[in-house]
């Protein structure tokens, strides 16, 4: 897993600071599926359709029924509605803050409750749109939560508190998605996160709720599952980080911790056999020396004898 350390503690910072916060209501959020079980509703790309796809994705995270949440999209600069050139939609920019371009908020506050804001041409790939949705709907939860939030950083800390919310794999999929344009399939990038620190973030919700990884590895294309798997590998070298950050999360909040080294199989398995088979609290002692018998000794002797005459020979 190839991640920044800063980036790593930022993550797990933010994460045990949710916990830490609103362990009441995040403790065992549903780990959401790109389904028919969780979305049951008839899609269609128009307004009322993407409207009713985020009042359903509202219903997953810990937001009052009642929230007046209404929908704002707005184009991207020199994009028109329907993408790039060729009209797929892959030639024009599709990652979150793309490149010369002012990062969009994903959420506003108004006076009567808020408006999560879209790309008109992110509604036409419904794992775009899902995702983007998922990090409006994070940055409401903060603003419900009277969070104060640096404007710089509310793509990535929207991100990481929907995946609080189990919105996770919504997520995930969109930080890698290839489309194919006029100059051959290209690889967009629809999250301020990168796919590893999305993969990190939801391998670290699904071992501190206890959710199946396989649940999240079926809805992943093949970057995402690598990227994934990866993480998940790295978070179980990690039990006593996992354990704070389940039981204590508010001592990982200032991102001061120490991680464990890395082991090899070898490692693993004798560390296992020390924890399960030590009496840490068992008195210290000796093995009893027990004399040797005649019989050993004259073997001894003639073993030394043929070995210090093999050297003299060499």
């Amino acid at each position: 897993m190839e991640l920044s350390d800063a980036s790593l503690r930022s993550i797990v910072a933010h994460l045990a600071h949710l916990r830490a916060a609103y362990g009441e209501v995040l403790d065992d959020p549903d780990l959401v599926e790109p389904n028919g079980e969780y979305f049951p509703d008839d899609f269609a790309v128009d307004t009322e359709g993407v409207k009713r796809l985020l009042a359903r994705m509202m219903t997953y995270a810990p937001l009052s029924a009642d929230l007046d949440v209404e929908l704002g999209g707005v184009e991207r600069e020199g994009v028109t509605q329907g993408g790039g050139g060729c009209g797929s939609g892959a030639c024009g920019p599709g990652e979150a803050k793309a490149k010369g371009q002012k990062v969009l908020r994903p959420a506003v506050e108004t006076d009567e409750g808020y408006v999560a804001v879209l790309h008109a041409s992110d509604a036409g790939d419904p794992t775009v749109l899902t995702t983007s949705l998922a990090r409006s709907i994070g940055r409401i939860v903060l603003f419900e939560a009277d969070e104060d939030v640096d404007p710089r950083d509310e793509g990535p800390l929207s991100e990481l508190t929907a995946i609080s919310c189990g919105l996770g794999v919504l997520l995930l999929n969109g930080a890698s998605v290839y489309k194919k344009g006029c100059g051959g399939m290209r690889r967009h990038q629809a999250t301020f996160l990168s796919v590893e620190e999305v993969a990190l973030a939801l391998a670290l919700f699904v071992r501190t709720t206890d959710k199946r990884p396989g649940t999240v590895r079926k809805h992943l294309e093949v970057t995402q599952r690598e990227a994934f798997d990866d993480a998940l590998a790295w978070v179980d070298g990690q039990p006593k980080l996992v354990k704070t950050l389940t039981e204590d999360p508010e001592t990982l909040e200032d991102g001061v911790f120490v991680l464990e080294e890395k082991k090899g199989l070898l490692g693993k398995l004798l560390a296992k056999k020390r924890d399960d088979d030590v009496d840490l609290d068992a008195p210290i002692s000796k093995p009893r020396a027990t004399p040797r018998s005649e019989e050993e000794l004259r073997r001894i002797a003639e073993t030394k004898a043929l070995v210090e005459e093999a050297l003299q020979e060499t």
